[in-house]
């Protein structure tokens, strides 16, 4: 088994991948790798990624798609569209066969338009964020029940999302070119909640916002005018660092609980593991993702580079046309 990094001490969390965990030096890891953009989903065999073949095993139809997350605690792959929410269940997915069964669905409150929408996981919650309407909803990760509105109340266009477990309950998780902090989903003024100005204060983005659930932390992307930063609040400690290169551009995070962290946009750089130079500085990447395999996944226009991220710097395994552009990824292990 490859090692696990002290970085992830929490013993539930490693107990229950470290089945799953295989990485460049072990039997590979049976999983599909799904991708969204242009109206589908194709999903890909990871293996057959990490080999050279951008071959699909099968592809979705799904017009407006405009994001989509997979859920392995929950079994269901979720779409994001303009108008709607839609949950798939995968336990007929195999390495040579996705099946498309009928969806749960949510539909969104009448005018509320979710174009350039995203998703986020939560512990037991989904939430889609649609900044355009300047509205956000919780849906159950079982896809049962009816949308949550959130309150976001107080909280400027231009923010990014997620959701913080903390006490028992799911927070509204959220980064400004102010400040990050959290507090209750419909409760603006409730407790728990917590905010902290950034420092340096972002003249540019904010970029996204995740959570980093072994470490309970969340991990917040923005820029000043010379730089791209790396926001961490644990606790109640927020810091910050400069990741990437010069001349900031739009930068997001890609993480797995065991992957790793990566933060990408111009160039990547991986942060866990092991922390790496910044890498490919002249390239611009649209969509990431950091696999339970320990490979990370990263899209420019219709190019997909594969790179292991157990050695340091990260090892260049191949770079493969896809005959489309994704925007949105996910790893979904199989039988």
């Amino acid at each position: 088994m490859r090692r696990i990094w002290p970085f992830y001490p929490v013993i539930g969390v490693l107990a229950f991948f470290l089945g799953a965990c295989t990485g460049s030096q072990e039997p590979p890891l049976p999983a599909l790798v799904a991708m969204g953009g242009e109206g589908e989903v194709r999903f890909y065999r990871a293996q057959g990624l990490q080999g050279g073949t951008a071959t699909p095993v099968g592809a979705w139809t799904t017009p407006g798609l405009q994001d989509l997350a997979y859920s392995q605690a929950f079994g269901r792959l979720y779409l994001l569209f303009p108008d709607r929410l839609e949950a798939y269940p995968t336990q007929g997915f195999t390495e040579d066969a996705v099946p498309q069964p009928s969806p749960t669905q949510a539909a969104f409150p009448s005018g509320v338009d979710c174009a350039e929408g995203y998703l986020r996981l939560g512990q037991n919650r989904l939430l889609a964020h649609c900044p355009r309407a300047g509205r956000a909803f919780l849906w159950n990760l079982d896809a049962s029940g009816d949308l949550e509105e959130a309150d976001l109340t107080g909280l400027p266009p231009g923010v990014r999302l997620a959701l913080f477990p903390q006490g028992g309950e799911e927070l509204l998780a959220y980064i400004t070119q102010q400040a990050l902090g959290y507090r209750p989903v419909q409760n603006p003024s409730g407790t728990p909640s917590l905010e902290k100005p950034l420092d340096p204060q972002a003249s540019q983005g904010p970029y996204d916002l995740r959570l980093d659930r072994p470490q309970g932390r969340l991990l917040g992307l923005a820029a000043t005018l010379a730089e791209v930063r790396l926001y961490t609040l644990e606790g109640d400690s927020l810091s910050s660092r400069k990741v990437l290169g010069d001349f900031p551009q739009e930068s997001r995070l890609a993480l797995d609980p065991v992957g790793g962290v990566v933060v990408y946009g111009r160039g990547f750089q991986v942060l866990l593991p092991r922390e790496s130079p910044v890498q490919q500085e002249y390239r611009t990447y649209a969509a990431g993702l950091v696999g339970q395999d320990g490979y990370l996944y990263l899209v420019q226009g219709q190019t997909l580079e594969v790179y292991d991220l157990v050695p340091s710097p990260p090892l260049f395994l191949r770079n493969q046309g896809l005959g489309f552009s994704p925007t949105s990824l996910a790893f979904i292990p199989v039988e």
